[in-house]
C-alpha cells in the first residue's frame, strides 16, 4: 500500500497544489488551508456556496502564498506581521486570524463576484479538534475537521464501477491517495504510520455537494458522485467516503511510502 498522489490546499476551497514530499505539522499539512475567505461576519466561504473558487489557482513555497486566475495573478509574502486581527467562524468555531492586505480581498471579491476578505491561520490563531472521546483535543487550522484526509484508490475505483461516467479523485480533496487492497479498508484502521508520520483518532469523512463539483472548472455537474454514494455508503444524514487523521508527531512524507498499519 504506497502513496500514489501528495496534495494541499492551501487557500481553502481553492484549487489543490501537487507535491512531491509533504511536512507534516501537527496542525496538519504544511501550508494546508492556511488561508481562507471569509464574507463580512467572518464566516468562511467554501465551494457550498460558491463553486468558483474551485478555479483560484494557488501555489505555495517558503517564501509566498501565490494566487491567480487566467493571467492574472499575485505573491503574498509570508513575512506578515500577523497585526491585523479578525474574528473568524468555521462551523461551530470562532477565533483569531490575520486579515491579509485589503488589495488582494479586493481582487478576489471582484473576481468571484462576492464580497470576502482572505484571511491567514496566525501564530495567535486557536482552533481546536472537535471530539467528545478525546482527552487532548489537538490543534487544526481551517480544514473542515481534522488535519489529513486520506483516500483510497480501491474505494475510488469501486465507486467509479457504479457510476454512469468515471469521476477523479480531486473530487473529494484529500492530502493522501494510496493504493489499497480492498474498498474501504482503512475505516477499520486505528493507527497507521506513513513516512515518518504516525496517525491516530481516525474518523470518516462525511461528504457534501463539493463532490458534484468539476474541480478544473467549478461548475457542478449534477448529482453524481454523491446521489450514488447515499445509495450505499449513507448513515443517518451522514454520507461516508475516506478517512480523516491526527497526526502524533512531525515529519516528511513522500510519494511511494508505504502505508504501515499499526492497529
Amino acid at each position: 500500500m504506497k502513496i500514489e498522489d501528495i496534495r494541499i490546499y492551501p487557500v481553502k476551497s481553492a484549487k489543490g497544489q501537487s507535491l512531491k514530499q509533504m511536512q507534516v505539522t501537527h496542525q496538519g499539512p504544511e501550508g494546508d488551508r492556511q488561508w481562507m475567505l471569509v464574507d463580512e461576519t467572518g464566516k468562511f466561504i467554501s465551494q457550498r456556496t460558491l463553486p468558483k473558487l474551485a478555479t483560484v489557482e494557488v501555489h505555495c513555497d517558503e517564501q509566498a502564498l501565490t494566487m491567480g486566475w487566467q493571467k492574472m495573478f499575485f505573491k503574498i509574502s509570508k513575512n506578515n506581521s500577523f497585526q491585523r486581527k479578525v474574528k473568524v467562524q468555521v462551523w461551530n468555531d470562532t477565533f483569531e486570524a490575520a486579515l491579509e492586505p485589503d488589495l488582494y480581498s479586493q481582487a478576489l471579491s471582484q473576481y468571484l463576484g462576492v464580497n470576502c476578505r482572505l484571511v491567514r491561520y496566525a501564530p495567535y490563531s486557536l482552533r481546536r479538534v472537535r471530539s467528545h472521546d478525546m482527552q487532548w483535543k489537538p490543534e487544526v487550522r481551517f480544514a473542515d475537521a481534522r488535519p489529513l484526509q486520506i483516500i483510497n484508490q480501491k474505494s475510488l475505483d469501486e465507486l467509479n464501477s457504479r457510476l454512469p461516467s468515471p469521476v477523479t479523485a480531486d473530487r473529494f480533496r484529500s492530502n493522501l491517495l494510496y493504493s489499497g487492497k480492498i474498498a474501504y479498508e482503512e475505516e477499520g484502521w486505528k493507527k497507521i504510520r506513513v513516512g515518518e508520520v504516525i496517525f491516530s483518532q481516525p474518523k470518516r469523512c462525511s461528504r457534501c455537494m463539493i463532490t458534484t463539483i468539476d474541480q478544473s472548472t467549478g461548475t457542478v455537474t449534477g448529482p453524481e458522485p454523491l446521489k450514488t454514494l447515499a445509495g450505499y455508503r449513507r448513515e443517518g444524514k451522514d454520507v461516508f467516503f475516506g478517512t480523516l487523521w491526527i497526526p502524533e508527531n512531525e515529519g516528511s512524507i513522500r510519494l511511494g511510502d508505504e502505508i504501515q498499519i499499526l492497529e
